[in-house]
């Protein structure tokens, strides 16, 4: 069974190497922050990015979890480190496709292929998503919808 890395998933593994991240114990939002300069601030209101003055802030939800907010984070690293717009002049669209893309790179970042490969997943579907949430430190529901794409992308035969 062969699996081939995405651009995307390089591109992470690249990302958290360079951060000297290499085990899902090490991940953490606020190091990651750290190491990529940006400021977190916690707000009781929905989750953003905004860059002041050449320097990147993003607001978490503080009436989220900590598994909550690391998946608003990873949606919000996508935006700064992907993403160069003016929503002002953007059509909805093309907004639309950019939080489709921001919420496909979270899953990614919370949970790299890299790191997800060096993990035995039992094969019973709850006891594998059980242990992804806990290993990754996300909710379940994310757990899932990672895990899925994963095996959907192992079991391609070409």
């Amino acid at each position: 069974m062969g699996y081939t890395n995405s651009h995307l998933e390089d591109w992470i593994q690249k990302l958290y190497k360079d951060i000297n991240i290499t085990k899902p114990e090490e991940i953490n939002f606020d190091r990651i922050a750290q190491a990529l300069d940006i400021l977190i601030v916690y707000n009781p209101d929905t989750s953003f990015a905004i860059r002041v003055n050449g320097m990147y802030t993003i607001s978490l939800d503080s009436r989220k979890t900590r598994q909550q907010q690391w998946s608003d984070f990873s949606h919000e690293v996508c935006h700064i480190l992907r993403h160069v717009n003016d929503n002002k002049i953007m059509p909805n669209y093309w907004k639309y496709y950019l939080e489709c893309q921001a919420n496909y790179f979270a899953y990614h970042f919370c949970i790299p292929t890299f790191m997800l490969r060096e993990i035995k997943i039992p094969h019973n579907q709850s006891y594998a998503i059980q242990l992804i949430a806990e290993t990754f430190k996300v909710p379940e529901s994310l757990a899932k919808v990672r895990l899925n794409m994963y095996l959907n992308k192992t079991r391609l035969i070409i």
